[in-house]
């Protein structure tokens, strides 16, 4: 059946432009002392960005690139986590150490080859999450080295935990608009080395 969709009407601006802002009683602007959920992005109103374990890293790069995003959900069938993969892992060492180990070319390396698998995640708990504060997920970030914290709501009666949030420095920047700074972690003995030498 065709669908009469209709393109709306295009209007030029008249100046002066100004950019609406919600007032006061809407609430402020985020910041360190702000509730931690603020700065949280909760996955029951976002849609998480995931790709398939048997995806191309070349893939999971061009759609990171296309959504504007640093990390992804790896998931299998009904959504089931397998792990996650960020930018810093396909841009980082790990592609060259993978094919150096089992003697494979780039295109070949898979999302799953990688990527964090769930069993070595560490994540927050939502009840920790509710009692914090914004600055407190920036330390959080910062003394772990990495740019996303996931946040998990423990299931009761032995059901399954449920990755309810996230939390990523890029978008704390953008509700601070101002840059926060985490320096990634050395995870393998040649980037330890290599940041002891710029340290010398």
């Amino acid at each position: 059946m065709a669908q009469n969709f209709h393109s709306l009407p295009h209007h030029r601006l008249l100046h002066p432009v100004y950019l609406l802002n919600p007032p006061d009683s809407h609430g402020s602007a985020v910041d360190l002392e702000s509730p931690a959920i603020s700065a949280m992005t909760d996955l029951s109103h976002t849609r998480p960005l995931m790709i398939d374990p048997f995806a191309t890293i070349s893939e999971a790069n061009e759609k990171m690139i296309s959504f504007a995003v640093r990390m992804l959900f790896v998931t299998q069938a009904q959504q089931q986590m397998s792990g996650i993969i960020t930018a810093a892992d396909i841009l980082g060492e790990k592609p060259v150490k993978y094919m150096n180990e089992v003697n494979s070319l780039y295109e070949d390396i898979q999302v799953r080859d990688i990527m964090t698998p769930v069993t070595e995640l560490e994540v927050l708990t939502l009840t920790d999450v509710e009692r914090g504060r914004v600055g407190d997920i920036v330390e959080t970030l910062r003394s772990s080295g990495r740019q996303h914290a996931l946040v998990v709501e423990t299931g009761a009666d032995a059901k399954p935990e449920n990755v309810c949030g996230i939390f990523s420095s890029s978008h704390i920047s953008r509700l601070m608009n101002t840059r926060v700074e985490v320096a990634e972690v050395a995870t393998n003995f040649a980037a330890i080395q290599s940041a002891l030498s710029k340290a010398t």
